[in-house]
Parts: structure tokens; sequence; C-alpha cells
């Protein structure tokens, strides 16, 4: 009597690298944890991991599908952008328009749109459509020509030693993302400390363009401005524009970057090792991450314990740095009312300005941008950090025990992912009760749970990963494949 295999529903092309890469430590895993010929087929019909593993590709394929880049916010962005380009040649020249430098103003216009030129780029790169391919690269040419032309006009107009102005802003951004980003080997903690230096790069960026280029590169020498006002516009519009992009790049990097921050840990210096342990201990490595409580290891000669249930930070960084990242993006709701709270008060600030100051149209136009990014970070609901769209758990839930009998799931056996059903997945990922949240590591954590919790920790790449590859005590699950 022939029995039939039920599929789950296709999903296997959402996951990017990080799903070609599970789907290629499948094979290797497959070598080594294949069923003896002597088994029955039902057995090995269930330990088929390339099937469990398609599982996650399909949690990455309904990510993809449903957390969509942010256009509306990354339009938003530019705009505001713009916006206080504006007014900053406003506030220097004032209703004088033949005093406006507009290839200054056209060239920055362009370069604050460098995100959605760099996302045509990737198009050209990975798209099969043709016709795509030549509408983005003609529109990159296009780009690069006017940029040219700008650039040119400003310093035949000038000095040559004011394009020094002009290329400072292009060799810091090869030298950050070719030399500073690309340092960062913690694969744990890559992501979010990348998050936030592009963060606090591109608001500094603006500021240069914003405060320094226009001042600059003044149309006529006469042209009298408040030096003081200037620079308020731009510290405020700095703040502003670091609020911004933080919103937009929580939302690329969604709950990878609550992972991430939840799993920094901290780490207590050691006066005296002999008390702690007999042996040596080693030396901190990040490819060892993450480090459970309670380990001991060596940094830069020093020693150093584990105190949170994971940590992946280093051990040398100081604790300043690493408790504010932690408060901030450690819990999705806090991160969110923080930010509303801080554009909030920069709406407060414009307002005392506006009824202070005798230039009070233009901190009135300042509040429009704020406004908005206020009402859009509280109002939209399909935000990939603050909001994550949620799986259709039910759905995930029957493609984890179609191949699993019910009296297996009941008594708890063993399952392709090192445990039953109720430990399966929990057994890889932090309990809430260590980011506060109530439940303990470890404990069981059954299907009616999963379909009642309304953000599962392993609904993004790095959470399944994590779930299946590192078990408590912090080394790999599967030492065969680890080593393999």
């Amino acid at each position: 009597m022939s029995t039939t295999k039920a599929q789950p529903p296709a999903g296997g092309g959402g996951g990017g690298g990080g799903s070609g890469a599970v789907a290629g430590s499948a094979a290797v895993y497959k070598r080594h944890a294949a069923p003896s010929g002597g088994q029955p087929a039902r057995h090995q019909q269930y330990c088929d991991t390339p099937a469990d593993f398609s599982k996650v590709d399909s949690i990455l394929s309904h990510l993809q599908q449903t957390e969509s880049h942010d256009w509306v916010a990354e339009i938003t962005h530019w705009s505001t952008q713009v916006c206080y380009l504006l007014l900053q040649n406003y506030n220097i020249a004032r209703l004088s328009f033949q005093s406006y430098n507009f290839h200054l103003i056209f060239l920055t216009t362009l370069f604050f749109a460098q995100r959605i030129w760099f996302f045509l780029w990737r198009v050209t790169q990975f798209s099969d459509a043709h016709g795509l391919r030549f509408a983005c690269h003609l529109t990159l040419f296009l780009v690069l020509l006017d940029s040219l032309y700008c650039a040119l006009q400003l310093v035949i107009r000038d000095t040559f030693f004011a394009s020094v102005y002009l290329v400072l802003p292009l060799l810091l951004s090869i030298l950050f993302y070719q030399w500073y980003l690309k340092s960062q080997t913690n694969v744990f903690t890559a992501e979010l400390f990348n998050m936030l230096s592009r963060c606090m790069y591109h608001s500094l960026e603006t500021a240069y363009c914003i405060g320094v280029l226009p001042l600059r590169f003044l149309r006529y020498e006469y042209i009298y401005y408040d030096l003081s006002r200037c620079a308020l516009l731009t510290a405020i519009s700095t703040a502003h524009i670091f609020l911004s992009l933080l919103c937009l790049e929580l939302h690329c990097l969604g709950s990878e970057a609550l992972q991430q921050t939840r799993m920094l840990g901290e780490w207590r210096r050691i006066t005296d090792l002999a008390t702690k342990t007999p042996k040596k201990p080693t030396e901190w490595s990040c490819h060892s991450c993450p480090y459970p409580r309670g380990a001991i290891v060596r940094c830069k000669g020093r020693y150093y314990e584990a105190m949170a249930f994971l940590n992946t930070s280093m051990p040398t960084c100081p604790r300043r740095c690493i408790l504010p990242i932690a408060f901030v993006l450690g819990d999705a709701k806090r991160a969110k009312a923080l930010i509303l709270g801080a554009l909030l008060v920069l709406n407060v600030v414009l307002f005392q300005l506006v009824l202070w100051s005798n230039q009070w149209v233009m901190y009135a136009i300042m509040i429009v941008p704020n406004t908005i990014h206020f009402l859009y970070v509280k109002c939209r609901k399909s935000h990939s950090f603050f909001n994550p769209a949620h799986l259709n758990l039910r759905q995930l839930q029957w493609d984890l025990n179609i191949d699993v009998p019910q009296s297996k799931i009941a008594a708890g056996e063993s399952t392709p992912f090192g445990g039953g059903f109720d430990r399966g997945w929990a057994d890889g990922l932090p309990g809430d009760s260590d980011f506060g949240h109530g439940r303990g590591y470890g404990q069981s954590l059954g299907a009616d749970d999963c379909v009642q919790c309304p953000n599962p920790l392993f609904m993004s790449a790095i959470s399944a990963s994590t779930s299946f590859f590192f078990g408590p005590a912090g080394s790999p699950r599967y030492p065969d494949l680890a080593t393999s």
C-alpha cells in the first residue's frame, strides 16, 4: 500500500544569499545524517533534512513578499533633504533667486538621491529584464552626465581648490563603504553596527552638504547671512535626517536588528582568574560567538566573563556604547516610542522658534516634514521592525507537522530539528524571559503558543539559522555539519 507525501507550499526563492547557504549546508548534512538501509522507509522520510530547510526558505519568501522596500519613506527622506537644502538657500539669499547657486542645488539634490541610484545599479546587476536594465542604465548615465556638468560649472566659476570641497564627500564615501564597513568581521553584530554607522555617517554627510557647501559656493561675495541661524538649521536638519534614515534602515534590516541587539550581551572583567576556572581561557573570537552565560575568555591580554544569556559583542567594547543600543533597539515598541518622542521634541523646539524668532516662516516650514515623519511612523502598520508582518503561523504549523505522525508530536519524540515539536524551535532561541518578557529559555513552546505568538523570534533569517545551528551551550548543534 503506497502513500503519497503532501508537499508544502513553494517558497524557496525569498532567502537570497542566506537561503542559498542554508540549502548548501543541507546537502552536506544529508550525507552525515542519512539513515542506514535497515531503517524503515517512514523514518527515512521523517529525517528528510532538505525538506526542513525548505521550510526556512518559506519563511524568508513570505518576509520578502510582505516586507518589501519602503519606497514611500525613501522618496520622503530624499524630499526632506531637498527641503532643508532649499531652506538653507532661502536663509542665505532670501527671495533673491538670482543669488541662488542652482548648479550646486541641482548637484546636491542628485547626491542626496544616492540610495536610489545604488538601487538602480543593483537592478542592472541582477535583473534579467533587458528593458528594465536599459532604462536603469540610461537613468544612471544621465545622472552621471548632469553631475559632471554641474561640478564642472562650479569649478570654472570658482577656483580649482573648490573642487576639493566637491570631491571630499565622494572620497569619504568610498573609504566608508570599502574600508570601514568591510572591516566588521563579526557576523552576529556586523549588520547592526553597520546600520548605525550608515545612519551616523549619512546624517553628517547631509550636514556637510547643507551647512558647508552653500556657504562655500556663494554666488556673490556681498551676500549677508546670519551664521548662527545657518548653524541652527543645519543642526536641526541633521537630527531629523538621522531619525528618518534610522527608520529606513530598521525597515530594511527588520527583525534581524532586534535579534542582533538582544544577542549583544554583557561582559565583566575578571581580576582573579584562579577563583573562576583552573583552565586557561581561550582567546575571544567572533567565529566562536555566541558565548553563553558564564563563559570566560581572554581578549587583548585581559580576562572577561560573559554575564548575559547570549554574548556576541567584543568584551573590550565600552559599555557606554552597548547599553544605549541595547536599550533603544532591544524592544521594537520602545524604539518606536523613543523615535516618536525625539520627533516630538524637534517639533516643540521648532514651535518655540516660530514664537520667538523674527524668521518664523522658515521654522514653520521645517515643522511640516517633521510632522509628516511623525505621523508616518505613528500610523504605518507594516514597518518590518516596529510593526512586522506576521507569518501565517497556522500554515507554518501545518508545514512542520505534515511529515511527523501526531503520536510522535504528542509524545515529544525526536524531530529533524533536534527534539520534539515543543522543543525543536525553542531550544535554539533565547526565551522572552532573557529579554524581559516572561518565557524562560528552553521551555516548551507548543504549537498553540506558536500560533498565539504575535512576533515569533524565528521570523527572520538570523533567528532561523541561529535556532538550527546553535544550541544552549553556544556550540554547533551538529558537530559533523560544523566541521565538514
